[in-house]
């Protein structure tokens, strides 16, 4: 039996994140198996991990678009899924499986992610999924309680918020 977790980014991981991810579950006896999913347009109000929050990162942030642009693509060396895709799946993959040793797949959602994260906790029976979410977002995650609701809406065992490491 495989214990199968979901791994919502909103952009590139660092090694910092797929090893907070993968120290997770690092107790667990049976083998698991990670399904990332990479929104192709982190920063828009239909895409990404804000989304789940029905807003957009200049939302969240309280930033203007034109700010909150700069910084999603400024802030850090990680690659942004809306101006590198290829780049956001081969590295992250890359760290999770180097940080687990456990099996990654990959999957892209083009459209509304809710309803790509609730498709992917069916069709994979997951355990468990694991949020990845800049600071500022995963804030207000915990602030308006969404993590508990969404929890109940997916109908997923155990829902975790992780920070994007710095």
């Amino acid at each position: 039996m495989t214990y199968d977790v979901v791994v919502l980014i909103e952009r590139e991981m660092s090694e910092g994140d797929a090893d907070r991810v993968a120290a997770l579950h690092a107790r667990n006896e049976e083998p698991v198996a990670y399904h990332l999913l990479v929104s192709s347009h982190p920063t828009e109000g239909l895409a990404g991990p804000m989304a789940l929050l029905g807003s957009s990162f200049a939302d969240v942030a309280g930033l203007s678009a034109s700010t909150a642009s700069a910084r999603t693509t400024t802030a850090t060396a990680l690659a942004d899924p809306q101006f590198d895709l290829v780049s956001v799946i081969e590295r992250s993959s890359r760290r999770l499986r180097a940080a687990s040793d456990d099996q990654v797949s990959v999957s892209i959602t083009h459209g509304e992610v809710l309803l790509a994260l609730k498709t992917m906790v069916r069709t994979t029976d997951a355990d468990e999924v694991v949020v990845v979410a800049w600071p500022e977002t995963a804030a207000a995650f915990v602030c308006n309680d969404w993590a508990r609701r969404a929890k109940t809406q997916l109908k997923v065992p155990h829902l975790r918020i992780l920070e994007h490491d710095a």
